[in-house]
């Protein structure tokens, strides 16, 4: 059933940007101040603007919701719980948040205020979504990669609110998971600044970096296609949502007044009369118009393969106006026959055999031979162009000068502002003030009064159409009179500049009444000092001996990395498919750990969807009468299935956790059976070193192997080799070899699929810092981890031994630097794409 509340979320990164979501109809608008948003080179908010948007929002009966939704250092804990405390006193209905950290801060200081968990905490099952309930989340945003069946079985089995976004851009990678931008570009996601390094040019290769023919795909092997789902919105809406949401915070006015008009329209629509809805063509054009890389439905479907994807073009490709059948001697008129409508201002663009693209604005137009201002689609018409182009280019219109000024109207004009009906009541009788009763469709009532006694009328009595006509004139106000009743007893007179008097005080009541929101008093200063100070200081630990974990990906290379001197291995439950042919028992594996004094901790699927539950729960199950140490947890739902289920074996947190700060330490600190932590691979040693280090819980970091820098639904060698689409099942090609990417550097970034066909893009360079160990010795990590899921057993035991050697060495103080260079040396002879050291010494703040 669906709900008649459901909400309507629109994109704000400017203010102009913000009138535009309310005048054409959102519920709730979602921006950002000038620090801790995901969308950092957008305009966004200073803290006046972020004032003035609370009460512009409230007074209209819409919400604001503002993102705190990136990882945030020690350092800045302070500033982000001041700034939290500022947007709590200004009454912001809800803030939107990714770090664990903030989590844990807003639980133990701001108590009353509602938390949104960002997309960028990857939350894509129901256990993720009971897991932050029990921390105070009141609302998901789930990943996009969630169908609809998953999302309905998800909404039956927790109360969390469930938020989705329906339309824009898409990211490749699961949100939250992709260290692309932040690892080859030093720009980080997690901190607001992607680069969109899916959006640039990547050829698919083999194994030995020979390129593959795939068709006429193009070169944009991860741009995706738009989300819109306008046609999909009965099923949406059915399904147990509380909230749609936009994407577009980078987006301009224009795009912002459009695509909410259009979803508002159809939502409305779909309320009135669910068994007839259907999409408008004239809503289908303007979304499109207004920006678009061709569109697709996204996940809501299931996986679409190559049909989710803008392989030719990763920006805005507009509407088709079709192909050019005739070019003047010159080369400088063409002519065309319409697809779409074309007028004198409106922008194109050519798409030419050669030489790429070319845009103009449309001065001159011409239907046989004579000028006119518009022509309709099937006119032939001629056009001026600039460069030169060919019988047969296509052009598409990028800019429609009429849709961008309807847009702009709409957010521009006063008088085109949707007004909020007042029901008004005037009492007048001589001898007595006279009085207004203002009610607003909330409930909302106030009485104000004139401070002049109304006299007997010597000429001009006053009139209920006088009064009506004063009160009417609610100018740059949000409201306008609706009912109206006027009684006057006798014939009497007041002052027209009294009437105006109650009139304005009336609407200064109500514009107050809508502002407030729960009569918030901020947390003082000193508290929140006090509270960080005491949740972030450095604790005197001894150093510990620094131990060494290994991540494999099958049982082959476990034992490899046992044998080879391994204290703790942590061994994924299925191999990629390229190393699906490799051998050996979890049993040999267990006898191998125990003879040789290693943990066995059995590392969990990093991404599992509700559908996948039953068997994630037999999974564990398998697993539990073994002798294993415990779980490498990579993903938030699968804490809470392990509560659910009962397990009491240790819980190891993984790096995709994205723990950057002490107080997601302390969070994660306080679930029960979390005895270790791999810290996020974006933090530098100077940071590590400032973490709280508890007695209790083991700190990691990884010292050594490739990164996955993507984590995709999307598989590109089973889209462009495989034949996948949303109708064709993929010919799994994966299971023929290996595969990378190539960049327009000629950098490889190797791929590899795992057991449910998804994407894993590593590094083009594996991350190296045996010469760094005195740095993590320093900073009171106990724990170095190679992670080594894709390597093969002769590397993992190679590698192993390597750091073996060197921290034994290290150990005893009978290793010098020029040792460590000489291991190194030899890591590097097996190694010839070259090492990185990551984000251990640049960082990403």
């Amino acid at each position: 059933m669906v709900r008649s509340d459901i909400e309507l979320l629109a994109p704000a990164g400017s203010w102009e940007a913000l009138v535009a979501a309310v005048q054409n109809g959102a519920d709730a608008v979602y921006l950002a101040g000038k620090a801790f948003g995901a969308r950092y080179y957008a305009a966004n908010f200073d803290k006046e603007e972020l004032q003035a948007a609370v009460k512009y929002a409230h007074t209209r009966g819409v919400k604001i919701y503002v993102t705190v939704n990136t990882l945030i250092a020690d350092s800045e804990l302070e500033d982000a719980g001041h700034y939290i405390n500022f947007l709590y006193e200004i009454g912001v209905d809800a803030i939107i948040v990714q770090d664990l950290g903030i989590v844990k801060l807003v639980q133990d200081l701001f108590p009353n205020l509602e938390m949104h968990a960002s997309t960028q905490m990857t939350i894509h099952n129901a256990a993720g979504a009971q897991f932050l309930k029990s921390q105070g989340i009141s609302r998901v945003v789930l990943a996009r990669e969630v169908s609809l069946e998953d999302i309905r079985s998800i909404r039956q089995k927790t109360a969390v609110e469930l938020e989705v976004f329906i339309h824009g851009a898409l990211c490749i990678s699961y949100s939250g998971q992709c260290l692309m931008s932040s690892m080859i570009g030093g720009r980080s996601g997690n901190r607001g600044k992607c680069a969109q390094p899916c959006r640039m040019k990547y050829r698919l290769v083999d194994a030995q970096g020979k390129e593959i023919p795939y068709g006429n795909f193009g070169e944009h092997l991860l741009s995706p296609r738009d989300l819109n789902t306008i046609a999909y919105l009965p099923e949406i809406l059915t399904s147990g949502v509380a909230s749609l949401k936009l994407e577009g915070r980078m987006k301009r006015p224009e795009y912002v007044a459009t695509v909410i008009r259009v979803y508002r329209q159809a939502i409305d629509r779909y309320l009135a009369n669910p068994a007839e809805y259907e999409v408008k063509p004239r809503e289908m054009r303007d979304l499109a118009q207004i920006f678009n890389r061709d569109f697709t439905p996204g996940y809501f479907l299931g996986n679409q393969g190559a049909d989710l994807m803008s392989y030719k073009r990763p920006n805005n490709r507009g509407l088709f106006l079709g192909r050019i059948n005739k070019v003047s001697p010159d080369g400088k008129l063409v002519t065309l026959r319409l697809a779409e409508n074309l007028a004198v201002n409106d922008g194109i663009e050519i798409w030419v055999s050669k030489g790429g693209r070319q845009g103009s604005t449309i001065t001159k137009l011409w239907v046989h031979g004579q000028p006119v201002h518009e022509a309709e689609a099937g006119q032939e018409v001629t056009i001026e162009i600039p460069g030169r182009a060919r019988a047969g280019d296509r052009i598409f219109k990028t800019h429609d000068a009429r849709l961008i000024a309807r847009a702009q109207e709409s957010y521009k004009n006063v008088n085109a502002e949707p007004k909020i009906p007042l029901k008004m009541t005037v009492r007048v009788t001589q001898g007595q003030p006279l009085s207004l009763i203002a009610e607003d469709e909330r409930g909302n009532v106030v009485r104000v009064k004139t401070s002049f006694i109304a006299e007997k009328a010597i000429k001009r009595p006053l009139t209920a159409e006088v009064v009506k006509e004063q009160l009417s004139r609610l100018g740059n106000t949000p409201f306008n009179i609706g009912e109206f009743d006027c009684q006057i007893e006798g014939e009497v007179m007041v002052p027209l500049s009294e009437l105006n008097n109650v009139r304005r005080d009336a609407v200064a009541c109500l514009e107050e009444l809508r502002q407030s929101l729960f009569g918030r008093k901020p947390v003082d200063a000193w508290v929140i000092s006090q509270y960080l100070e005491r949740n972030t200081e450095r604790r005197q630990i001894r150093k510990k001996e620094l131990s060494l974990a290994v991540a494999v990906g099958e049982i082959k290379s476990g034992l490899a990395a046992v044998e080879a001197g391994a204290q703790r291995l942590y061994l994924y439950t299925a191999p990629f498919r390229s190393q699906r042919n490799q051998t050996g028992t979890i049993h040999a594996l267990l006898k191998s750990a125990a003879e040789n004094r290693c943990e066995l901790v059995i590392a969990l699927p990093r991404i599992w969807h509700q559908r996948e539950a039953e068997r994630m729960e037999k999974l564990i199950k398998q697993y539990e009468v073994l002798g294993i140490q415990g779980y490498l947890v990579g993903n938030i739902g699968t804490l809470q299935l392990l509560r659910d289920l009962g397990v009491t074996k240790q819980i190891y947190a993984d790096y995709p956790l994205n723990v950057f700060n002490s107080l997601a330490i302390k969070l994660l600190e306080g679930q029960e059976g979390i005895t270790s932590i791999t810290l996020s691979p974006e933090l530098t040693f100077e940071q590590i070193a400032s973490l709280v280090l508890s007695q209790e819980t083991q700190l990691e970091c990884i010292v050594h192997g490739s990164l996955p820098l993507m984590l995709s639904e999307y598989c590109a060698v089973g889209a462009l080799l495989g034949g996948r689409t949303a109708e064709k099942a993929c010919s799994k090609p994966c299971l023929q070899g290996k595969y990378g990417l190539k960049d327009r550097l000629n950098l490889i970034f190797p791929l590899e699929m795992d057991e449910n066909c998804r994407m894993h893009v590593y590094n083009s360079k594996e991350l190296c810092l045996i010469e760094e160990l005195e740095h993590f010795h320093k900073t009171g990590i106990t724990s170095l981890r190679i992670e080594a899921r894709k390597n093969s057993h002769e590397e993992i035991k190679f590698i192993t031994g390597i750091y073996r050697q060197a921290l034994t060495g290290f150990a005893s103080g009978a290793l010098e630097k020029d040792d460590l260079t000489r291991l190194k040396e030899k890591l590097e002879q097996k190694n010839s794409a070259g090492f990185t050291k990551g984000h251990y010494f640049r960082g990403v703040l």
